[in-house]
């Protein structure tokens, strides 16, 4: 399938169909496509949550100001940031690549040392939106390959993250954008109207 033709047929939905349903195949797909993400220094400071649950769902729907997407969705995935992005996110994922690629851990020392200069010299709040960034790749390479397999999408950041933490009863993690999934109402109406983009000379500025 033409990626662009995907992109073209993507859209933010408004109102899902609450009877159809992605399959659980579909759903690790999507869940292996955020996982290969690529984040800075490979270090993936973002664990993102499932959520099929219909009473969950509704739960947290009543935190969307007024959104009923989450509700409607077939599920609801959210992307979580580490709430304590410190050395110890660089030594997972040492140990990860030892454990992968077979190497020892001394020879990625020096990679272990210029990660860990790389996030002491940010404070929290850096951290915090540093790790959101990464968030942010990986919520684009779903929205992506979820358009490739006909899969609708409604990417959201109006939703109360204490409350959905709180729900969720996430430790450690704190969501930090909401993507609902499933399948398109024939009601959509939004989803038929022609897409609204910069003309290609307003987007783009060349250097030859």
């Amino acid at each position: 399938m033409n990626v662009i033709e995907s992109l073209k047929w993507r859209s933010a939905i408004k109102k899902f169909d609450p009877d159809r349903k992605v399959s659980h195949a579909d759903i690790e797909q999507l869940i292996k496509a955020a996982n290969l993400a690529a984040t800075s220094g490979g270090l993936q400071p973002f664990k993102m949550v499932v959520v099929a649950e219909g009473e969950l769902k509704s739960q947290l729907a009543q935190h969307t100001f007024g959104q009923p997407q989450v509700k409607d969705a077939s599920h609801l995935l959210v992307f979580t940031v580490e709430t304590d992005i410190s050395a110890n996110t660089v030594d997972a994922y040492i140990k990860r690549a030892a454990e992968v690629r077979g190497q020892g851990k001394e020879s990625l020392i020096g990679y272990s040392n210029s990660m860990k200069n790389y996030i002491s010299s940010m404070d929290t709040d850096a951290r915090m939106a540093w790790g959101k960034n990464q968030a942010y790749i990986a919520l684009g390479t779903v929205l992506t390959v979820a358009a490739e397999m006909r899969i609708d999408t409604c990417p959201m950041e109006g939703f109360d993250a204490i409350q959905f933490q709180q729900i969720l009863g996430l430790k450690s993690i704190m969501p930090v954008l909401i993507l609902p999934i499933g399948y398109r109402s024939e009601h959509d109406v939004h989803s038929k109207e022609a897409k609204i983009r910069k003309k290609r000379e307003d987007f783009v500025l060349e250097l030859k």
